[in-house]
């Protein structure tokens, strides 16, 4: 799908060099989400994550695909016009993943996917080709997409 670095490419998605539950790599999100859920980010380290993805979920319309979980396997885009200020947002997140030694990498596309889903900022699509799921390092469980803030799966203290 990576269609080289012209500024015609319409859409672009920071994704994991690993594959997910959906059969393509995982999202940024996706990927910091499974250091999370493994306990291996600090709580400085939890809480920017959280920070981030609290900010895109107020400024970003939210996909209608994740109120179930995304049971449709369906993958988002950010498009061209909107993605410079997204990535800049999303910076942190990537220097977390090399932090933790999880390839980052940002893939373009003329045309990822079938379109089930559009809004100003992005694309929602289903991939054209699904592949197996990658093995996890040990401890990390793939879930379903949880809508709204991720604040609540924060670790407690003991």
């Amino acid at each position: 799908m990576n269609a080289g670095p012209t500024a015609r490419t319409p859409y672009l998605r920071l994704q994991a060099d690993y594959i997910g539950r959906v059969g393509v790599e995982v999202g940024i999100f996706v990927a910091v989400d499974h250091l999370r859920r493994k306990s291996l980010l600090t709580p400085e380290e939890e809480e920017l994550y959280f920070d981030i993805d609290d900010w895109f979920r107020e400024h970003l319309p939210e996909p209608p695909f994740y109120a179930d979980g995304n049971s449709i396997g369906a993958v988002t885009w950010f498009k061209r016009a909107a993605a410079d200020a997204m990535l800049a947002r999303l910076e942190p997140l990537r220097d977390l993943l090399t932090v933790y030694g999880v390839r980052c990498d940002l893939v373009r596309a003329s045309d990822p996917g079938t379109l089930v889903y559009e809004d100003e900022y992005q694309v929602g699509v289903i991939p054209r080709v699904r592949k197996p799921a990658t093995p996890l390092p040990p401890g990390v469980v793939l879930g379903p997409t949880t809508p709204g803030s991720k604040r609540h799966l924060a670790r407690r203290p003991d």
